[in-house]
């Protein structure tokens, strides 16, 4: 009963003073995606709530750019973490991305979460959370709370029902010592219905401006996403920004463009070059899924790669000079190139471009 009542009076307080929301110029203090820096993001209601507990819904926000175009998502949780009969609460800050996923959170200095016996967080703490906030196949998720502690006693305390044990070992190093049920209460806000209805919202609104700023941010998830919605005029148009996220982004990003390249540019041969001309900043990884498409690649990208000998793997040079072989267009450059690098004492593959060119006489 005392936790009920102690539930409702939160529910009441927090109803009736909503926050005042101010411009955002920094990223959380705790964030898994890029900041780029000048952003400036401006609050924005949804009128979507996230349901914190039964008797209580916090207003979700949307954090939107100088043109009102949405960015973020995020909300101010209060609510009561209730443990061995007693009752603590949790002021935190949550940031989702537009796809629902969690993007990070902010602490309040004067409202520090607490640990067992009202031991306050440390900075390892918070980091810990952070981490596992980040992590959406953590086991708590397929686990109710009374499931995550060794030999659950069940008891009571001061009429309210405890579970008291030590945390079980499979979450116990993801979790922070002395906080689980705070851990497990921060990790259901974030990872709950809430991320599916905040994907449904930002695909109703979605047009080509919001497209194409999730194409132009830091953010590989965005950049992903905004792939998947752009037609074949959009990636020429904007062939200068997919070859730049094609240099600075993640493997990943890496491959679905590199898949793309041969069919998206098909009939603008030319605007393939940047991306070809970038083999020798990527991933080892990512030059090896562009040797793959060297069959439907132009013609002039068999000279770009041959002055990029260097900086290929034994198995790469061996699949480009293959296919160098069977080529029908080899011009005097891309021999010079090759010739070149035969000739070098620095580079411990040489001698497979020697051999290419005795084959050839």
């Amino acid at each position: 009963m005392r936790k009920l009542l102690f539930i409702v009076l939160i529910g009441i307080l927090l109803m009736g003073n909503r926050t005042v929301e101010v411009p955002m110029d920094n990223p959380p203090e705790y964030f898994v995606l890029s900041w780029k820096e000048g952003t400036q993001l401006t609050p924005q209601p949804t009128e979507f709530f996230i349901e914190v507990d039964s008797t209580n819904k916090q207003e979700i926000l949307a954090l939107v750019n100088e043109r009102k175009v949405p960015v973020l998502y995020t909300s101010e949780i209060t609510t009561p973490v209730c443990a061995d009969g007693e009752c603590k609460l949790m002021n935190i800050k949550f940031y989702w991305t537009l796809l629902g996923e969690y993007a990070g959170f902010d602490r309040y200095p004067t409202m520090p979460l607490t640990k067992h016996d009202h031991d306050e967080f440390g900075e390892a703490d918070y980091q810990k959370l952070h981490r596992l906030l980040a992590d959406d196949k953590n086991l708590m998720g397929r686990r109710r709370i009374d499931q995550l502690v060794e030999k659950p006693k069940m008891r009571t305390v001061n009429g309210v029902d405890a579970v008291s044990g030590a945390t079980i070992a499979r979450v116990k190093e993801s979790v922070v010592s002395g906080a689980l049920y705070s851990c497990y209460t921060a990790w259901h806000l974030v990872h709950g219905d809430i991320q599916e209805q905040l994907k449904t919202h930002s695909l109703s609104i979605l047009d080509r401006q919001m497209i194409l700023d999730m194409l132009y941010s830091i953010n590989p998830e965005y950049q992903i996403f905004a792939m998947g919605k752009m037609d074949r005029l959009d990636y020429k148009e904007h062939y200068k920004q997919l070859a730049d996220v094609f240099r600075t982004s993640t493997p990943l990003v890496r491959s679905i463009i590199t898949k793309r390249l041969t069919t998206k540019f098909k009939d603008a041969p030319k605007l393939q070059r940047p991306f070809w001309e970038a083999f020798d900043v990527v991933d080892a990884s990512s030059k090896s899924q562009m040797m793959k498409y060297l069959d439907e690649a132009p013609n002039y990208v068999l000279e770009v790669l041959s002055e990029k000998l260097g900086v290929m793997s034994k198995n790469q040079i061996k699949a480009f000079l293959t296919h160098l072989s069977n080529s029908e267009v080899l011009n005097a450059q891309t021999l010079n190139n090759i010739l070149e690098f035969s000739k070098s004492e620095n580079q411990t593959y040489a001698y497979l471009a020697q051999e290419f060119l005795e084959d050839l006489k």
